[in-house]
């Protein structure tokens, strides 16, 4: 027995000593095929700090520039009333009726006149204890001598004018709308550049623009007359040019 231990002893340890070379020869070869750490995460890091710098020194400037031009009318209109009085309800809305008829039949046969009703409405005179009928009309036309004769023949038939004056038509509004927001948005550019270059920056982008709403150009208002006795010369008007405003104000991004 003492005789054959010894012998196992180096019989047992034989396959450990055979197994180490090749186990570290494995793990050598591991540590070779394992991937190298990416050089763009190392750098990723400091890139985002520098983007992150940049933003951070960025300025943001508001600015609001308003423009306008000036265009002549091009469209003449008129607004008149026509009132009826009687005992009743009814019988002054009759007279109304007819006067207001006769009064569109004159302006269709007028050519390059638009003619159109306005509001309607009845009520009471408590103090002469009569009932009185309203209407109004609206005419509108491109040339002024032939609606301002129209105007003055419709006065003659005891319709009251209530208003007179130019305005711009639709497409002609637009055009000189449009023209004016180009206006200033260039007024806007410039101003920022200016800007921008006091303060030893430059424009960068713009962030945010936006378009004013501006309301409708009004018409300008001429002398009125009311009640005309007969045979009253015609309404003389004179026209004077309309404004037509935009504004426009945004963010704009200055940078280094």
């Amino acid at each position: 027995m003492r005789r054959l231990f010894p012998m196992l002893i180096p019989a047992l340890l034989a396959p450990a000593l055979l197994a180490a070379p090749a186990f570290a020869q494995a793990q050598a070869q591991a540590q070779a095929q394992a991937p190298a750490p990416a050089p763009e995460a190392s750098a990723a890091a400091p890139d985002r700090a520098l983007r992150a710098d940049h933003r951070a020194r960025r300025t943001v400037l508001a600015l609001s520039e308003t423009a306008e031009v000036c265009r002549a009318p091009d469209e003449v209109h008129a607004v008149l009333r026509a009132e009826a009085r009687a005992g009743n309800a009814a019988a002054a809305q009759a007279a109304l009726n007819a006067a207001m008829e006769k009064a569109l039949a004159a302006a269709r046969a007028v050519s390059g006149i638009t003619a159109t009703t306005g509001a309607y409405w009845t009520s009471r005179n408590e103090e002469s204890r009569q009932w009185v009928a309203t209407q109004g009309l609206r005419l509108r036309g491109s040339e002024a001598a032939p609606l301002l004769e129209l105007a003055g023949s419709l006065q003659e038939q005891r319709l009251a004018m209530g208003e007179l004056g130019w305005s711009l038509s639709r497409p002609q509004e637009q055009a000189a709308r449009q023209e004016a927001e180009r206006m200033a948005i260039a007024a806007l550019r410039a101003r920022a550049e200016a800007v921008a270059g006091q303060l030893g920056l430059k424009v960068a982008a713009i962030r945010r623009l936006q378009l004013g709403e501006v309301e409708r150009p009004q018409p300008r208002m001429m002398a009125l007359a009311m009640a005309r006795s007969p045979a009253a010369p015609a309404p003389v008007s004179a026209p004077e040019d309309v404004i037509v405003q935009a504004t426009v104000s945004a963010e704009i991004v200055l940078s280094p």
